[in-house]
């Protein structure tokens, strides 16, 4: 797994996970402003870079960050920011650092898809998620943006994850099958880390209302996480909030920071 570590270590830690078959570089719009104040932990999974080891679980590319934070000497994390896939593994994260003794104050999951799906769904969407890191190798953006997949991921907005397509660009050649397959089994096999009552008043789950990932997940989230905070953002799809309102988003994400 590759870090990149932005802004001054002296500053409360943010560490954030990018969403499947992205690089830590998708997340740069917000990093590059965050770490003004913050010291920003970015991670690039395994799968995703030239010369690197296959993705495997979520519980393995977790305990790579954990270990990561502990032989930086980092005693508490002010935020886990993780975006779709990078979500459950934020969740995963934070209940492997409480184990090993380090402070978790907040978790902020935006488009989390947390859910199981069954064998026969996941390998439908193994198919998919192959067709469009095909598109990504030819470097066709505009055909990419135009899948019905991608659209139905952004509906009216689509044009907001032209930044996040275009970094998927740069890491698709190095994207494997058994890297798709794990990620995959590891977006659709969620398992809900029990977190306890306080945890889960730090945790901030932020969905747009058009997004599949809320319509399918919201129900069986809100009764696993009960003390969770939920945010949720009308006319919206995945991920597309925090670029077209990206000073709002920002704005939300330092006052839970400072809360």
């Amino acid at each position: 797994m590759k870090f990149d570590v932005y802004g001054n270590k002296d500053n409360p830690v943010i560490v954030m996970l990018p969403g499947s078959f992205c690089p830590g570089e998708a997340l740069e719009y917000l990093y590059t402003e965050l770490c003004k104040d913050y010291y920003v932990i970015v991670t690039t999974y395994n799968g995703a870079y030239k010369d690197c080891k296959d993705f495997t679980t979520r519980q393995n590319e977790a305990k790579e960050i954990a270990d990561f934070i502990i032989n930086e000497k980092i005693n508490t994390v002010k935020m886990i920011y993780g975006q779709s896939m990078g979500a459950e593994i934020s969740a995963e994260l934070g209940k492997q650092l409480l184990n090993r003794k380090i402070e978790v104050q907040n978790m902020f999951f935006d488009g989390a898809p947390m859910i199981r799906l069954s064998k026969a769904y996941k390998t439908f969407m193994y198919f998919k998620f192959s067709t469009m890191l095909n598109f990504f190798k030819k470097k066709d953006i505009d055909g990419m943006l135009n899948m019905r997949f991608v659209k139905q991921l952004g509906g009216d907005k689509i044009n907001s994850l032209k930044p996040l397509i275009e970094s998927i660009v740069k890491i698709a050649p190095y994207m494997n099958k058994h890297s798709v397959k794990n990620q995959v089994e590891c977006c659709y096999t969620f398992d809900f880390p029990e977190l306890s009552e306080d945890m889960q008043k730090g945790m901030y789950f932020f969905y747009g209302t058009q997004e599949k990932a809320y319509k399918t997940c919201i129900k069986r989230v809100r009764k696993e996480y009960p003390k969770a905070s939920y945010i949720l953002k009308e006319g919206h799809g995945h991920m597309t909030y925090s670029v077209e309102n990206f000073d709002e988003y920002v704005k939300l994400l330092r006052n839970i920071c400072n809360s």
